[in-house]
């Protein structure tokens, strides 16, 4: 089954807020919850977490990775529940420490509120990111206890980003891949954001397809379960390796000239896709990383 919605997805598992823009919540002993989303809809996921917990608070946060639309709120979930321990890959840390990567991450924040308000009901100032600390570094091979007789394991899936983590809950078959498998859209294209190298991506990818997965989470939009879960990986490795030979050619075609690739890929992957997208501006700092991406492996041979 493929689902676009926020709500009850499997037993005790949420979708929290807008399905383009989600939280995951799994409740239990000690509830948890995968990804920060973004800054400007901080308060409909706490206020979507508060209904289904009541006055319990959660006790994780696990990150993907560092992207705005991934973090963006943690800070003021940490406020609204400070007994909340924050996980991510230590990179993460790393990364806001630095004020240029802070200032990036503030500015596509800002793009992105036009964006949200077309989407979700909200009103009035919408918060912004801010900065926030890593309360435990996670590795991969990590396994966290949660009560409830249910565990996260921890798997390290650079490619999309060097901070990349993926979350697998064993007793649920529970799988939150975010970006490191992709982001299918309706018709069926996957936006393939390998991002730190063409290869380490691929290596991510049939990583994970090792697993037996009933439910898979996304960074956006959908979750697969059932055979639509299962059969998912052969069809982001060949969407990978498609737009592999496409960029590559067009490599070829235009001498090397990056913006004119660039221009020819967004034409057929962006400008005519229908449906939500992401932010121009994000999309085109991750096309350029792609295009990088596959220009240094065909240099590298």
């Amino acid at each position: 089954m493929v689902i676009n919605r926020s709500g009850p997805i499997a037993d005790r598992f949420w979708s929290i807020a807008h399905p383009g823009m989600p939280l995951f919540l799994l409740d239990g002993d000690k509830p948890a919850i995968f990804d920060g989303g973004l800054a400007c809809l901080a308060n409909v996921y706490i206020d979507h977490i508060r209904s289904v917990l009541g006055e319990r608070t959660l006790s994780f946060c696990f990150l993907t990775h560092s992207h705005f639309d991934h973090i963006g709120s943690v800070f003021w979930l940490k406020k609204a529940f400070p007994r909340m321990d924050v996980c991510a890959n230590s990179r993460l840390a790393t990364i806001l420490e630095r004020p240029r990567a802070v200032e990036v991450i503030k500015m596509l924040s800002k793009s992105a509120e036009d964006m949200v308000r077309g989407e979700v009901k909200i009103d009035g100032n919408l918060p912004g990111f801010e900065p926030f600390g890593i309360d435990r570094p996670v590795s991969d091979g990590d396994r966290i206890g949660i009560g409830d007789g249910l565990s996260v394991e921890v798997y390290a899936t650079p490619g999309h980003t060097r901070d990349c983590m993926s979350y697998y809950i064993p007793e649920r078959k529970i799988l939150i891949a975010s970006e490191a498998l992709g982001i299918p859209v309706e018709d069926g294209y996957i936006y393939t954001d390998f991002l730190i190298g063409y290869d380490v991506y691929i290596e991510s990818v049939k990583k994970l397809g090792t697993l037996d997965v009933d439910v898979l989470c996304f960074g956006h939009s959908f979750v697969y379960t059932g055979e639509d879960a299962k059969n998912y990986v052969p069809r982001v490795l060949a969407c990978a390796e498609d737009f592999y030979n496409m960029t590559a050619r067009f490599l070829e075609e235009e001498d090397g000239d990056l913006e004119a690739v660039k221009q020819r890929v967004k034409a057929l992957e962006y400008d005519s896709r229908p449906g939500a997208k992401q932010p121009e501006p994000a999309y085109l700092l991750n096309l350029e990383a792609r295009i990088l991406a596959v220009k240094q492996k065909m240099e590298a041979g």
